[in-house]
């Protein structure tokens, strides 16, 4: 009677923990198969968040100060505030809060720099913005993917621990129940993987469409304000992080050493919750920054 009260304890369990999953997944793709697109009014902020994350956005708004002579960046990554950056609109926003991230010596490395500046509510609620309008999947959910695919592997621990058990007591019954529970529950997790985008994948294709557009020639390119933003220059930034500068200095931070590797602020690749410590950070995909979709078996259509 014990050992079927346990592998009855470890069906529910089963059940449950597949249920959880499935439902996080349906949700996520639903998410994901939005039928959403960006608007001509999007800001370089903007765009450098659903392309790259917060941290590029801070990375982006780096790029804008240095080319208006108001800061400068060195060679091992030290940035410089000069006297002149308060301008007339950096009394709020992202410029504020880089400013006091900065400090009173108004000296710090680039990467510190960046990452307080990325965790502040300023760089926050472009994300919360972006979400309310369908254009960035909600960040509490994604965390759920993960939370869900680890109890899905916890649990398949349970049954195959009770048939190790009642094999080691010498009562084989029911040693075939855990094995087959651990085996649905361990397919189910391999086949329904978590996805790695935060945008939709039309916003992920019109991200990428922008990226193109900068290698046709001008009489090619389509019109409005999006294009004209993506073929500037803080519109390269904002796509594609600090390698599309054109400005040596910048470029020059495109390093390990500067930089954790694969993060966005740098890296050509779209964001996937990469690095940051605040709301919208995703520790489940630090440094992933991939496209969206994925792989295993199909599953619920992440």
């Amino acid at each position: 009677m014990l050992y079927e009260g346990l592998y009855v304890a470890a069906l529910i369990l089963t059940a449950g923990a597949i249920g959880y999953r499935f439902a996080v997944a349906t949700k996520i793709a639903a998410m994901l198969k939005a039928d959403v697109a960006l608007r001509e009014d999007l800001s370089a902020e903007e765009l450098a968040f659903l392309a790259g994350g917060p941290r590029r956005v801070v990375a982006t708004v780096l790029f804008r100060m240095t080319g208006q002579g108001r800061l400068s960046v060195a060679e091992d990554g030290t940035v410089t505030l000069h006297d002149n950056v308060h301008a007339a609109d950096a009394t709020e926003g992202i410029e504020k809060a880089l400013i006091d991230a900065a400090g009173i010596s108004r000296v710090e490395r680039v990467g510190k720099l960046v990452a307080h500046t990325a965790a502040s509510r300023a760089v926050q609620s472009i994300g919360d913005r972006l979400q309310a309008e369908g254009l960035l999947i909600n960040p509490s959910l994604r965390r759920q993917q993960h939370r869900a695919q680890r109890l899905l592997w916890w649990t398949a621990v349970f049954p195959s621990a009770l048939t190790v058990y009642e094999l080691t007591a010498g009562a084989a019954d029911r040693w075939w129940a855990g094995v087959a529970l651990s085996a649905i529950t361990t397919v189910t997790a391999a086949c329904i993987r978590p996805a790695k985008s935060w945008v939709p994948y039309r916003v992920q294709s019109t991200l990428d469409i922008l990226r193109g557009v900068r290698e046709r020639p001008v009489s090619w390119r389509p019109g409005g304000a999006l294009t004209a933003l993506a073929v500037a220059p803080i519109g390269a930034v904002a796509l594609d992080g600090l390698a599309a500068s054109q400005e040596p200095q910048l470029r020059a931070l495109v390093t390990p050493e500067t930089w954790r590797a694969g993060d966005p602020a740098y890296s050509g690749t779209s964001g996937a919750g990469c690095g940051t410590s605040g709301h919208w950070g995703s520790p489940g995909n630090v440094g992933a920054c991939g496209g969206g979709g994925a792989g295993g078996c199909g599953g619920a259509g992440e």
